[in-house]
């Protein structure tokens, strides 16, 4: 297994978990607004901010999850029993999925530079804190794509025999 995978593999498992304490914190962050609502009759507005920053991270970094591990949308216009196109059409999706990562980094990384120096309403931290997602993902987006397209194919589905 080449460095570049086992990279791919441990940093999509780490994500992973990542994601999982993000959607406990969010999910911690809207009760205690919840809360503070019904019981002080004034929630306090950071903590829906920082959930929406939370959330933006969570979408994206989770995206990549589901690029390596495969669960994104996908529609089987091949049969399975055409082994070489379905080998050649994942190394195809692998390329897009590199050039989509790209796009994704420069134009992030370049968002992030027009941002610098404003920062967000509720709780006054650098807006650069939301929009670094965007950068981010598209680093991990490239990461899995080169994985997926050094690495070994994965083998045809089986035709489901009942």
């Amino acid at each position: 297994m080449s460095l570049i995978t086992t990279t791919s593999r441990v940093l999509s498992r780490l994500v992973a978990y990542f994601c999982v304490g993000l959607i406990y914190l969010i999910l911690g962050l809207l009760v205690t607004q919840v809360l503070m609502r019904y019981f002080l009759g004034a929630p306090p507005s950071w903590t829906e901010e920082l959930a929406i920053i939370l959330f933006a991270w969570l979408v994206l970094l989770y995206a990549t999850v589901g690029l390596y591990e495969g669960f994104h949308v996908a529609i089987e216009s091949i049969p399975a029993r055409f082994e070489r196109l379905h080998r050649w059409a994942d190394r195809w999706v692998a390329a897009l999925t590199i050039l989509f990562g790209w796009i994704t980094l420069t134009s992030g990384i370049a968002y992030v530079d027009r941002t610098v120096g404003q920062k967000t309403a509720a709780l006054q931290i650098p807006i650069e804190v939301l929009y670094l997602c965007v950068p981010v993902s598209g680093a991990l987006f490239i990461l899995h794509g080169v994985s997926r397209l050094i690495g070994p194919a994965e083998p045809a589905p089986e035709e489901a025999t009942s």
